[in-house]
Order: structure tokens, then sequence, then C-alpha cells
């Protein structure tokens, strides 16, 4: 009788402890720590997961895929592997994350549409031919392009300038970027307006100023610089400043993100606008994983889900401000 209750005690032990344990989760940051707009999606990631009840980690990309792909390689040889993965794949990787995932049985969501074509056809869609390819969650690039677009080349009419001439700043060559410069194509189709140039940056405030700068020398007439981000389109504001423009009178300039120093700037008039709300994409994905790990399967659940950002402006920057501080 003692060996059954030893038995039945054990048994139960096994199966509380089951249950107490937290489903853990590891963010692939793209970036480093330091990068502004990626350190505020880490930190929301952070709070869902503190208030879903997973356990939490992180490791960087150092911003280049291959340094992405190393340290979650070293990651995943030096730690027990995590139930769940949030990564963003680089373009031009050809999923080599995803597959490292995959030989560690690791369900992993994975974050904006970065896939070019030629990976699209070779890794397909979550659940197709990656078994553990739980979802994917994007914003809305293309019409968050457009209606940055609109936003910037509305600003302009209101003052007298004409024909308004518009330069646009990218990032990486790559779906993210192709996607938004999409969206500001099909706006200017809407309005007879043609892009002038588009340059790429590769996320960089530092090429974003030079670029700026020999483009208002090739193009003086230039009232609307898009940006693929904030942090070159404030590169570009003071860059277009100190070719003598004034922001908000004969210069609109914008990007995306909603950063904290972005939506200061347009509180000062030091920039036009800033889109955003993708900073709870991290959070949004811990969300997700709670959601397999007490619902089942991911057959059960939606693999792909994109949603639409907003834009911020001198009218609403003071309403929007407050969302984005992570206190």
């Amino acid at each position: 009788m003692s060996w059954l209750k030893l038995c039945v005690g054990v048994v139960a032990l096994v199966f509380t402890c089951a249950l107490s344990a937290k489903p853990s989760v590891l963010l692939v940051n793209p970036s480093n720590p330091d990068d502004p707009f990626w350190q505020k999606v880490e930190a929301f990631a952070a709070f869902a997961a503190h208030d879903l009840g997973l356990e939490y980690d992180v490791v960087y990309g150092d911003a280049h895929r291959e340094y992405q792909h190393q340290n979650l390689t070293e990651y995943l040889s030096s730690h027990q592997a995590p139930d769940y993965a949030i990564i963003i794949n680089y373009p031009g990787a050809k999923g080599q994350d995803m597959k490292l995932l995959e030989a560690h049985k690791v369900h992993y969501i994975t974050l904006e549409q970065t896939l070019s074509q030629e990976d699209r056809q070779h890794l397909g869609y979550p659940g197709e031919k990656l078994k553990f390819w739980l979802s994917e969650l994007s914003h809305d690039n293309e019409q968050a392009g457009y209606d940055l677009a609109k936003e910037l080349t509305e600003q302009a009419k209101m003052q007298p300038l004409s024909p308004i001439s518009v330069v646009a700043i990218g990032g990486h060559y790559g779906a993210e970027t192709d996607h938004r410069v999409r969206g500001l194509n099909r706006y200017l189709a809407t309005q007879n307006m043609s892009l002038s140039q588009l340059v790429h940056a590769q996320w960089r405030a530092d090429i974003a100023n030079k670029q700026t700068t020999q483009l208002l020398r090739r193009y003086p007439d230039t009232q609307v610089i898009w940006s693929a981000s904030d942090e070159m389109a404030m590169a570009a504001s003071d860059a277009a400043i100190l070719a003598g423009k004034h922001i908000n009178k004969d210069m609109f300039i914008g990007g995306f993100d909603w950063l904290s120093p972005a939506l200061d700037r347009i509180e000062k008039n030091q920039l036009s606008a800033s889109v955003g709300g993708h900073f709870l994409m991290g959070a949004w994905a811990m969300i997700k994983a709670y959601d397999h790990a007490n619902l089942g399967a991911h057959e059960d659940l939606a693999t792909k889900i994109s949603f639409k950002l907003a834009v911020a402006n001198s009218e609403n920057v003071a309403r929007i401000k407050p969302l984005v501080n992570p206190e």
C-alpha cells in the first residue's frame, strides 16, 4: 500500500510540475540593445511575456544576417531550446534561422514580410513546408507607405508650393522597403505625380544624412522627403535644415516607427509625420505563443496576421506620445 501511495505521490508531483512549468519564448532581436526602435519592441514584448506568465529571453542579431545566425546558433548550443521563438528574417538569408529552429524543434513566429520572392517560393507560408513555423505577423507596409506619402503631400499642398517634388529614402534592398515604396508610388500615381529619385540608406542615419544633401543639390526644388524609418527621416531633416530649408514650410519630411525623438520633433515642427504602431508586434507574437501553448495546434489558429499602422502628425502627436512610453 505504501508503494502505491508513493507512486501516486510521484505522479501527482510530476503532473503539478508540468502544470506549473511556464512556456519559454526567445525573442531574436535583429538589431542590437541600443537600437531605439527594436529596444521598444523588446520592452513591450517583455511586458507581454510577464503578464502572460511566459519565460522570456532575448538574443541579438547585431544588425546583420550572418551575425544573427551565428548568435542564434551559439544560444541554442549553450541553452535548453525554448518552446517558442520570435524572429525576423533578413533579406537574402534563405530562411537559415527558420531551418535552424526546425532542427531544434522550436515553434516560431516570424515578424514582418521580409522574404524575397525567391525565398518565398522555396519556404512557402507558415505550416506549408516548415513544420514548426506557426505564424507570420506583419503590418500592412504598402498601405503605410501610401498613408505617409498622402500625409506629407497634403501638408505640402497647404503651402503655396506647386508643383510638389518628392524624393524617397529606403532602408535595405528587400521586401520591407519594397512594400513601403510600392505604397508611396501607388499614392503618387493617384495624384499624377512621380518620384524624383529613390535611394537606399540601409536604415543608417549617417548615410541618409549624406544622401539627403546630395539629393537636395540634384533636386533643389524638392518639397517632400519620404523616408522608410524615423532615424533616417530625422537625419534627412538635419541635412535639409543645414541646406536652408524650413520644416513644415517649404520642406515636409516623415518616416516610420513612432520613435520618441521623432514624435518630439513633430511637436517642435522639426519633422512632419511618422507612421507607427508596429512596436507592439513583439507583444502580439507573445500572445500568439501563449495561444498556441494553451489552445492547441497551429492549424486551429491564424497563420497570417496583418494589421494597419497609423500616422502621427502635429494634430494627434500629444495623444500618441503616452502610448509609446514603456513606463
